[in-house]
């Protein structure tokens, strides 16, 4: 069952959205997005990750305390979110200028292009997902802000929450949408 939540400024900004439009921009992405998603998802000792990154992070931590001790991870979703997360705007054709205090700086139109890939992405990794011998949940997060935008996943585990699905709108500056997948 597919699942999409989203908070007022993500649905403000998705909802020209025409359902013509995503198949157009999945045409359109960026060889090196092409990429990262042709090279599919690894099971990395407990995590799900991209395939194309699995020798840019260590190994999955065994626990949770293992993670705390030797990494910093507080869970394996922490570790998916961190090993799992881009920036959105690297394969996007918006405009990033820098401010005067040296912060990038995204127009409110780019930002929902920003979330327009991001379902794009998200629709790619279901399908993966999906392809996968063991299909299992994983929850897409999609965020997208005046200084950039973000794109992660992780397998859905209870107890372990990245995002709060009950309250979305708890975070203000971002145009957040959530995209979970249960087989």
């Amino acid at each position: 069952m597919l699942t999409i939540r989203m908070n007022e400024a993500g649905a403000t900004a998705l909802q020209p959205l025409a359902a013509t439009e995503l198949p157009t921009l999945c045409d359109a992405l960026d060889q090196d997005l092409q990429n990262l998603l042709a090279w599919g998802l690894t099971d990395n000792e407990g995590a799900l990750i991209f395939t194309a990154h699995k020798d840019r992070w260590p190994a999955a931590p065994a626990s949770a305390s293992d993670a705390v001790a030797k990494m910093g991870w507080q869970d394996l979703t922490g570790y998916e979110c961190n090993y799992n997360s881009f920036h959105l705007e690297d394969y996007a054709p918006v405009q990033v200028t820098i401010r005067d205090d040296g912060q990038p700086q995204i127009s409110t139109d780019d930002q929902g292009v920003l979330l327009r890939l991001g379902m794009v992405v998200a629709d790619a990794v279901l399908r993966l997902v999906r392809a996968l011998p063991r299909p299992t949940a994983v929850r897409c997060i999609i965020l997208a802000n005046d200084t950039n935008g973000t794109f992660r996943f992780h397998r859905i585990r209870p107890g372990e929450d990245w995002i709060d699905l009950e309250d979305l709108e708890r975070y203000p500056r971002e145009m957040t949408v959530v995209v979970d997948n249960q087989p």
